[in-house]
């Protein structure tokens, strides 16, 4: 299979940093709410590498090394607010909808937006220096690749 776009790869190959640290965290997490924390740190480091990479290098067709390194620290960044922003979701749908009991009603969607930023905070400390390597990393990879 051949990915014909350059953000789309570089999504998919940031998607794999973003599991291997949601696994990471899986492991060392201090309760069973981290089991799939993988699934939501895949997802987002899918979709902010796409995004950064089609509207910072793509769609202006600017292939160089400034903007390689911000959009890996941009998507190695923001990619921790999305995966909270998605956990967030997720108790959301689970109590409003599904009718999961929990000790209080989660954080509303739109306060979430800010909100979220907390646990932003103790991730970027615990693993951002991974998921800003592995952005840059990846999307040099996603270069040597596309050249390809």
């Amino acid at each position: 299979m051949k990915i014909n776009s350059f953000s789309t790869l570089y999504g998919i190959l940031f998607s794999i940093v973003g599991i291997i640290v949601g696994i990471w965290i899986s492991i060392i997490g201090i309760s069973d709410d981290y089991t799939y924390f993988y699934i939501y740190s895949g997802i987002a480091g899918y979709i902010t590498g796409k995004l950064f990479a089609y509207y910072i290098i793509q769609r202006k067709n600017r292939y160089n090394h400034q903007n390689y390194i911000l959009v890996g620290i941009l998507t190695g960044t923001i990619s921790h607010w999305l995966c909270w922003y998605f956990i967030l979701l997720e108790l959301n749908v689970g109590y409003w909808i599904l009718g999961e009991n929990y000790s209080a009603a989660p954080m509303n969607l739109l306060s979430g937006i800010f909100g979220v930023f907390i646990f932003c905070f103790g991730s970027w400390i615990f693993a951002g220096w991974a998921t800003i390597l592995g952005g840059i990393t990846s999307i040099y990879a996603a270069r040597k690749i596309f050249k390809k």
